[in-house]
């Protein structure tokens, strides 16, 4: 799995080194979308009594809803690459009130240290962003083998096409998203993706394919943990687009973006408004014929 390397403040790196992988970023972007995310995995298909992977599981926000799913006799595997992300999980997961079993270990999804056939579903959520294209297509046939004939492989990622706020240029995010990407940054390529995952899955031999995208909208007055991740967004990409090659109002309105008292006037701008998007592809192993 490849290594965004991150310097200086801001990054939100877990041990890995990768970039918006620790856990305290990944607890305020979950609070913040909560409602959406937790029926974006309500509707996937996941049932009591199944065996599930938690593939990428960062600091474990999916896992409480996960074991309401499956328990009462069911079973949840949380697995990540990054070893303070895994101790995060197992200490929180000592004091959740839960019925079913979770274990949690290190590992890469392009190389599962599991058995074939071992699960019902697997449930890998802003995880294939941090995979070039070789990656990804490693770690799809990966879930593949370890789900049973019929069980789910679900696939959630923020879609980079999608972020927006006011005021600013409608594509100032896709536009750096864009340079990024051109530029060498595999997860800003992993984000453009997202519309496409569908497809990726489908080339994995996985069957009855469906993609839901969701936009995730806020107004003024923003929620605490709301004005904390956009101010995080806006603190972290004004210290990575202007490097790339964007248009030229987009890098001044970033550059501007960098000075924390800009950024809390344009929070608490009463017209302040802000979208992110994602996607959640599905899809089934085949039975056995």
């Amino acid at each position: 799995m490849t290594d965004n390397q991150g310097n200086g403040s801001g990054t939100h790196a877990s041990s890995t080194g990768q970039l918006m992988s620790g856990a305290a970023w990944l607890d305020v972007h979950f609070e913040a979308c909560r409602p959406e995310y937790e029926a974006s995995l309500r509707s996937v298909g996941i049932q009591p009594g199944w065996r599930v992977l938690d593939a990428g599981c960062g600091s474990g926000s999916y896992l409480p809803l996960l074991a309401e799913l499956v328990e009462p006799t069911g079973a949840l595997i949380a697995l990540d690459l990054a070893e303070d992300n895994v101790a995060t999980v197992l200490d929180r997961a000592s004091s959740w009130h839960r019925l079913c079993p979770i274990e949690a270990r290190v590992g890469n999804v392009t190389a599962l240290p599991l058995p074939d056939n071992y699960f019902d579903a697997v449930w890998c959520a802003n995880t294939s962003q941090y995979l070039t294209d070789d990656e990804l297509t490693a770690t799809l046939a990966e879930f593949r083998r370890v789900v049973r004939p019929g069980g789910l492989v679900a696939i959630k990622e923020f879609d980079g096409t999608m972020v927006r706020f006011l005021p600013a240029p409608p594509n100032i995010f896709p536009h750096g998203f864009e340079a990024a990407a051109h530029g060498g940054m595999a997860q800003a390529k992993g984000t453009l993706r997202t519309p496409a995952l569908g497809a990726w899955l489908r080339r994995a031999g996985l069957t009855n394919i469906r993609l839901r995208t969701t936009l995730v909208e806020r107004s003024a007055p923003l929620a605490p943990t709301e004005r904390q991740l956009w101010g995080d967004y806006f603190t972290f990409w004004s210290s990575v687009l202007p490097r790339h090659d964007i248009p030229a109002a987009d890098r001044q309105l970033w550059e501007r973006l960098s000075v924390p008292a800009e950024q809390e006037r344009i929070l608490r701008d009463p017209d302040f408004i802000c979208c992110e998007g994602y996607g959640v592809a599905v899809g089934s192993a085949p039975e056995r014929g």
